[in-house]
């Protein structure tokens, strides 16, 4: 449970700085909706059923090309994606 801790926490780092990296770049509509369900699923006693509304709109963010992601932050939130589709699935 703990590894599973971690990689949650780390995916939500993740987030953190991809809502910086868009806010800081005035990507605001994408920051306002990542920001809305970084909120909803900051509620650790609902997790992991309530991570999983993170996950859609992460997706989008990643797959925009309009938004100016460098390719480390695309990676970064696949994987954070990933956990957080194989955390909230368990």
């Amino acid at each position: 449970m703990s590894e599973t801790l971690a990689e949650v926490e780390a995916a939500l780092a993740i987030v953190q700085r991809t809502l910086e990296a868009l806010t800081a770049r005035g990507d605001d509509q994408a920051a306002f909706d990542l920001a809305k369900a970084q909120y909803s699923a900051s509620i650790r006693t609902s997790w992991p059923s309530n991570l999983s509304s993170l996950i859609r709109p992460l997706e989008a963010v990643g797959a925009n090309q309009a938004l100016k992601l460098t390719n480390e932050e695309r990676s970064d939130v696949a994987h954070a994606v990933d956990v957080l589709r194989r955390t909230s699935n368990q």
